[in-house]
């Protein structure tokens, strides 16, 4: 009896442990509100910022929208999540 509860108890654990680390799942994780959840993008890579026309005029950068690299290439690169999903945080 006790060697079936043990086994069912290490089967419990084990699942737990194998489950993968969904960016859905992850604090950093954030979607507009009319896409879906495949073009999340991660709050971790904001984009490299782009220097407006008048920059090298006025020397003021404008205020833009930031823009985050899509969840689907954060976890296809090491250097950034990585498939292993380096980065990951629950929420």
């Amino acid at each position: 009896m006790k060697s079936i509860f043990l086994l069912i108890f290490y089967a419990m654990i084990s699942t737990d442990a194998i489950k993968p680390k969904l960016c859905v799942n992850c604090q950093f994780f954030t979607k507009d509100f009319f896409t879906d959840n495949n073009f999340g993008r991660c709050l971790m890579f904001p984009k490299e910022e782009e220097l407006d026309d008048n920059f090298l005029v006025t020397g003021i950068k404008s205020k833009k929208h930031i823009e985050y690299t899509y969840c689907s290439i954060a976890r296809k690169f090491d250097s950034k999540c990585g498939k292993e999903g380096k980065f990951y945080e629950k929420k």
